[in-house]
């Protein structure tokens, strides 16, 4: 099981680094909080999108996470839960700021949570066909 969460964890380090690197952030050092939320924003789209996520600039990076929010269904929701996730681990001023390892324990915390929040979102969508499925008859 440690060797598991070991291989989540890497594997949540590396898309963060990879969102760092379209935002063109350095991984040395502090970063401001609203920076480091960015940057997970676009690590949590890259997870949703199971690593198939690239831009060559700021600006296709932009708009490529306003296309995402715009056809995945439930973005809205899961976008909310995320920035309840992300919420509980800044300041609420966004004034402080994060290094790396810190955004790093974020993203495995997203990792780690978003089962059950997907979990959820299942359980509702099967609700409502079921609940459709019923008005046919």
């Amino acid at each position: 099981a440690a060797a598991l969460e070991d291989l989540v964890r890497k594997e949540a380090v590396g898309r963060l680094q990879t969102a760092y690197e379209l935002h063109a952030l350095p991984l040395n050092g502090p970063l401001s909080e609203p920076k480091v939320e960015e940057a997970l924003t676009t690590y949590f789209v890259a997870y949703l999108k199971a690593g198939n996520f690239s831009a060559d600039d700021a600006d296709e990076l932009s708009r490529k996470k306003q296309l995402f929010a715009k056809r995945y269904a439930g973005y809205d929701e899961a976008k909310g839960w995320l920035d309840d996730v992300v919420g509980k681990r800044m300041s609420t001023s966004r004034s402080a700021s994060l290094n790396f390892a810190a955004a790093s324990n974020i993203a495995s915390e997203i990792g780690e949570k978003f089962y059950a929040f997907n979990d959820l979102e299942c359980k509702s969508l099967k609700t409502t066909l079921q609940g459709l499925e019923g008005k046919k008859a």
